[in-house]
């Protein structure tokens, strides 16, 4: 299975009711070797400073799966507006927002059961999830 084959998928509770479509996936990196402490001022300094502008390729080892978003409302990206410091263009933002309240993280942990043997790929919770914050 591929990250694509989660995107769309239709996300059940335990009871089997419909919670909605995984809009998008979240990832923790690995990162092998620390940043050097310029480079963690300038983290600092701007938060918009990608990882890629710090670190070395290999600094990173691998990416872990954390959680998937999912929207009651719609099927569409966030174009980056889950980002808690996106404000801007503000008519975009609110619009985006809007189309997606509701929207929550499902810990990869809170997964019982991914069933890529229908279509669209069904995505079953655990009794008990938690619904995270989307905001990065």
């Amino acid at each position: 299975m591929n990250v694509g084959d989660l995107l769309d998928a239709r996300v059940l509770g335990p009871d089997g009711a419909t919670l909605g479509v995984v809009v998008d996936v979240r990832f923790a990196l690995e990162v092998v070797d620390e940043p050097d402490d310029d480079a963690r001022e300038r983290d600092r300094e701007d938060p918009e400073t990608p990882l890629s502008a710090h670190l070395d390729r290999d600094a990173v080892a691998g990416a872990r799966l954390v959680g998937l978003l999912v929207s009651p409302h719609s099927g569409g990206s966030f174009l980056g507006y889950e980002r808690t410091e996106m404000r801007s263009p503000w008519p975009i933002a609110q619009l985006v927002r809007r189309r997606h309240r509701g929207t929550f993280l499902a810990g990869w942990s809170d997964v019982a059961e991914v069933r890529t043997d229908s279509s669209p790929v069904i995505v079953r919770l655990v009794a008990g999830f938690e619904r995270g914050s989307p905001a990065l």
